[in-house]
């Protein structure tokens, strides 16, 4: 896999994750899991900005 695609596959997971905390969200979540996903979404942010700036 290209660091394009990658970067790409990490955008997608944050856009997924944000979709499940977002207004038109299918179930609401506990808030522990509220913690969780943010939590992942956090790292996930990391990780998309360290591929990013790999790619300069």
């Amino acid at each position: 896999m290209s660091q394009i695609d990658d970067v790409k596959a990490t955008a997608e997971e944050l856009q997924k994750g944000l979709r499940k905390l977002g207004d038109n969200r299918v179930v609401a979540l506990s808030v522990h899991k509220s913690k969780e996903l943010i939590r992942e979404l956090e790292e996930k942010a990391e990780k998309l900005v360290q591929q990013v700036s790999q790619l300069s």
